[in-house]
C-alpha cells in the first residue's frame, strides 16, 4: 500500500485529512519545485509557500476532483512567483516556454514515479530472500560492499557482480510489469 494520495481522490474537508495529505504530496511537490528552480534554499522555500497556500485555500478545494494536480498548479503559480522576482534581479536563467516544458516533462515523471516504485516492490518482494537481504544491507543499512564480503568469507568484487545482476534483474521486471518506463 503506497503513501501517496491516488490521483483523483477526494479528501474529507477535516482539517487533519488536508494536512495529511499535504505532507505525503510533499516530496513529490519537492522534486517538482526542484526540477524548475535550481537553487535547493529557494525551492524548499517555494515548497514551504505552497503548502502554506494549500493550506490556506482548502476552502477552494472540489472534493472529488485531482488533489494532486491542484496542488501541482499551485506550486506552479509560485515557481512563476519565484521566477518572476528572480527577473527582476536580473538572475533568470530559462525562458518562462522553457520552465514550462520543464514543468510538463516533471508532473509527468512525478506521476510514473508511484507506478515505478510499486513495481519495485513487488519486483524486489519476489526476489529470494537471500537477494532482498542484500539489498537491503547495501542500500538500507548502508553496509558498505568491502564489510559485507569479510563477513560472508568472499571477495568484495563477488558481492559488486552479485548486487549488478540483481540491479539487472530487477529492472527487466520493473520493465515487464510496465507499459513504458518514461
Amino acid at each position: 500500500m503506497s503513501n501517496q494520495p491516488e490521483r483523483g481522490a477526494a479528501f474529507s474537508t477535516g482539517d487533519e485529512s488536508l494536512g495529511a495529505q499535504i505532507e505525503v504530496l510533499r516530496p513529490a511537490l519537492k522534486g517538482y519545485v526542484l526540477s524548475l528552480l535550481p537553487d535547493r534554499d529557494a525551492c524548499e522555500d517555494v515548497v514551504q509557500e505552497t503548502c502554506l497556500f494549500l493550506w490556506d485555500r482548502r476552502g477552494e478545494f472540489e472534493p472529488g476532483s485531482n488533489f494532486r494536480a491542484w496542488a501541482f498548479k499551485a506550486a506552479w503559480f509560485k515557481v512563476l512567483t519565484h521566477r518572476r522576482e528572480m527577473q527582476r534581479r536580473k538572475l533568470v536563467s530559462f525562458s518562462e516556454d522553457v520552465l514550462e516544458r520543464i514543468s510538463r516533462a516533471s508532473e509527468q515523471f512525478s506521476e510514473g514515479a508511484d507506478q515505478r516504485l510499486a513495481a519495485l516492490s513487488q519486483c524486489v518482494a519476489s526476489l529470494p530472500r537471500e537477494s532482498q537481504q542484500l539489498l537491503r544491507l547495501r542500500y538500507l543499512d548502508r553496509v558498505s560492499l568491502t564489510a559485507h564480503a569479510k563477513e560472508l568469507g568472499v571477495k568484495p568484487n563477488q558481492i559488486q557482480k552479485s548486487l549488478s545482476r540483481l540491479r539487472i534483474a530487477l529492472r527487466q521486471c520493473i520493465e515487464n510489469r510496465l507499459p513504458f518506463i518514461p
